[in-house]
């Protein structure tokens, strides 16, 4: 190309280049008009987003790398550094053919020979320092980004793990946990890895580009006036395929969180799916949605090709462009021709970084999906949380008071605060009040769904009201520091959560510093250690996920001997025997007589066995106190209470008739 332009005569150049510059001119502003058009609607909007994703992004790294801002300033440092080195790494090259060309002399450096040997192998030297600068100062920003890259991983997920734990349960029973799970895992590590592998890319090939611009403008301004002129459609194009990108990856991204979360519910259910014969159905929408994740990446893949494709024009015609003007400067004697040679070449080197910076712009718009997945995680609100005045709980005596207690479960919009005002949503519980006396047994009954379970949630501020407030020992619980609150209450839930580890492990679970004699001690006063002591390696036997190698007698029984290990003021005990049979049930009856022994105890159950042993039955029903007295009282007034008595005995009557 350079010996072609080199022959064209005197006459013709200025008209060729003319005809490039307007050529340049004419598909840059047609090509910035077009997508200007295709893109007007949604503009305002679109800067508005990719403002605000800025935002989000500078927002996580500053919040995740504090302490370790030097490793990302050495690493930019680093990089400029290795910019200004990739420029003048040709500079050695250019004065040697301009010396042999005539236009440069020899180097004029004290000591240094006249001889043309001297003066190459001078700026040889001059060439290799450079070039291995140029590479050290890539490789050591390469490994400062990669442990910011790793450090900001890991603080992130450890973040992202904190905030879950300190969410409300209404958010937990809304969400999808393989979504959850996929943000934490997969969106984390798209985020790391784009801080390990690509911003070093970016940002050098950014330094890179403005340092060739502002080389060639000192060279040859009239060559970077070329060059410019194919920025405007450029970076339309840009603009114009990153925010499709963007929305793709998006879309992409929240396919593979619902195929986490499809995976997961199968994993789970995998009895129930086995027992409905349901395999073919769930693996079709497992296809489905495998096959919706991939259209999105194959769509992002062939704008990504495009967009390569598109740019690589746009390089052909700059090239050409840039070459004419720069043989009509050396037929001219304004340019040399080792100064054309490192024009032409800066011009050529100038695209590389161009492509590196575009396509590291696609990249960004996948992150920013990323990134606004994680940051929506991390914006949740701790709607339960430790009050700026909150004092740790002192030794606790049990008195539990409610005090015209009203609850309504909330929503997303409302925890967002954009949602259905409290006094607005239809309420679990409505001016509840009562008091247990400490090591009173006290028993909540009531249809399902009438407010029992959220009673005990208040307690320990799983939750806490919308008005009124929960007392213990006379003080409004939000006063005391949730953790200070929560390790002088027990709970034993119906559906038992047991852990990945040993028994012991999860007998200890509530106490870690619990001796072998203790836990061995609450699992025999819970009615558990015989048949822990059956267990392949007894008390170290390692328990399958959620203890599926247990029975739920068993399952229970642990839960028990967990809560027992305790040894707190107040105990919860929430259906603790739905779905035993007669054997279990009364096993685990056997370990809950043990348990309640001397503790403020808070019973939920329709056992009318269990509700026998309270020393009163509180009777619940649409979030509402309907009436209270002994078990024996309630049954003598025939009310509702007397009904369902009535109906569980004649049940088992029914049953063997």
């Amino acid at each position: 190309m350079i010996v072609f332009a080199a022959d064209m005569s005197y006459k013709t150049a200025p008209k060729i280049i003319a005809a490039s510059i307007i050529g340049c001119l004419l598909v840059g502003l047609i090509t910035a008009y077009i997508f200007k058009r295709a893109t007007a609607q949604s503009h305002a909007t679109r800067q508005l987003g990719r403002r605000e994703d800025i935002r989000r992004c500078l927002l996580l790294i500053a919040r995740f790398t504090q302490g370790n801002q030097r490793l990302f300033v050495g690493a930019f440092l680093l990089l400029s550094v290795e910019a200004v080195t990739a420029i003048f790494a040709w500079y050695p090259l250019t004065y040697i053919i301009d010396y042999f060309d005539g236009t440069q002399g020899p180097l004029g450096f004290p000591g240094i020979d006249t001889q043309p040997w001297a003066t190459v192998v001078c700026l040889s030297v001059v060439l290799v320092v450079l070039l291995i600068v140029n590479s050290a100062t890539d490789s050591l920003a390469e490994i400062y980004l990669a442990r910011g890259g790793r450090t900001l991983g890991f603080r992130m997920r450890i973040g992202l793990f904190s905030h879950l734990q300190k969410l409300s349960l209404a958010f937990h029973d809304r969400s999808r946990k393989g979504d959850v799970l996929f943000r934490v895992v997969g969106d984390v590590k798209e985020f790391e890895q784009f801080i390990i592998d690509s911003l070093s890319d970016l940002v050098g090939s950014v330094l890179l580009l403005i340092a060739t611009l502002a080389f060639i403008w000192y060279e040859a301004w009239q060559v970077l006036i070329v060059a410019l002129i194919v920025l405007p459609g450029t970076s339309a194009i840009s603009w114009y395929f990153s925010t499709r990108i963007k929305a793709t990856a998006k879309r992409q991204r929240a396919r593979e969180g619902d195929l986490a979360a499809a995976t997961q519910e199968m994993l789970n259910s995998i009895r129930v799916v086995q027992m409905f014969g349901r395999g073919g159905h769930d693996e079709q929408k497992f296809v489905d949605n495998s096959s919706k994740a991939m259209d999105a990446a194959l769509h992002s893949a062939r704008l990504d090709a495009w967009f390569s494709w598109i740019v690589t024009v746009f390089e052909a015609i700059a090239m050409v462009a840039t070459t004419l003007v720069s043989v009509y400067l050396l037929e001219h004697k304004q340019m040399s021709l080792g100064t054309l040679i490192l024009v032409v070449l800066l011009i050529r080197q100038m695209f590389k970084p161009s492509k590196r910076v575009i396509k590291q712009w696609n990249q960004i718009s996948k992150v920013f999906a990323s990134v606004e997945r994680i940051a929506d995680l991390l914006d949740q609100p701790v709607t339960v949380h430790d009050e700026p005045d909150a004092r740790p709980a002192p030794a606790l005596a049990g008195r539990v008071a409610l005090r015209d207690v009203t609850f309504g479960y909330r929503t997303e919009e409302s925890d967002r605060g954009a949602g259905t005002p409290a006094a607005d949503r239809p309420p679990a519980l409505e001016d509840v009040s009562f008091g247990i006396e400490p090591g009173e047994v006290v028993a909540l009954s009531g249809p399902s769904g009438a407010g029992k379970s959220t009673i005990a949630q208040l307690i320990p501020r799983l939750y806490d009201p919308d008005r009124g407030a929960v007392l213990i020992d006379g003080h409004d619980i939000r006063g005391f520091t949730l953790d200070s609150l929560r390790s002088q209450i027990s709970m034993v839930l119906q559906d038992t959560v047991l852990l990945s580890g040993t028994v012991a492990d999860n007998i200890a679970y509530g106490r870690t510093d619990a001796t072998r004699e203790q836990i061995v001690a609450a699992a025999v006063r819970a009615n558990a250690h015989e048949f822990i002591e059956q267990l392949p390696g007894g008390y170290d036997c390692d328990l399958a996920e959620g203890g599926a190698n247990l029975s739920g007698g068993q399952r229970q029984r642990l839960a028990i001997a967990r809560a027992m290990i305790r040894a707190t003021p107040i105990m919860i005990l929430d259906e603790p025997t739905t779905g035993l049979d007669v054997e279990a049930a009364s096993q685990v009856l056997e370990g809950l007589r043990e348990l309640m022994i001397g503790k403020t105890t808070l019973l939920i159950s329709h056992d009318f066995k269990l509700l026998a042993s309270a020393d009163r039955v509180l009777v619940i029903n649409r979030g509402r106190i309907v009436g209270t007295g002994t078990h024996r009282e309630l049954v003598q007034e025939g009310a509702g209470y007397a009904k369902l008595y009535e109906q569980q005995l004649l049940k088992p009557v029914a049953e063997s008739s």
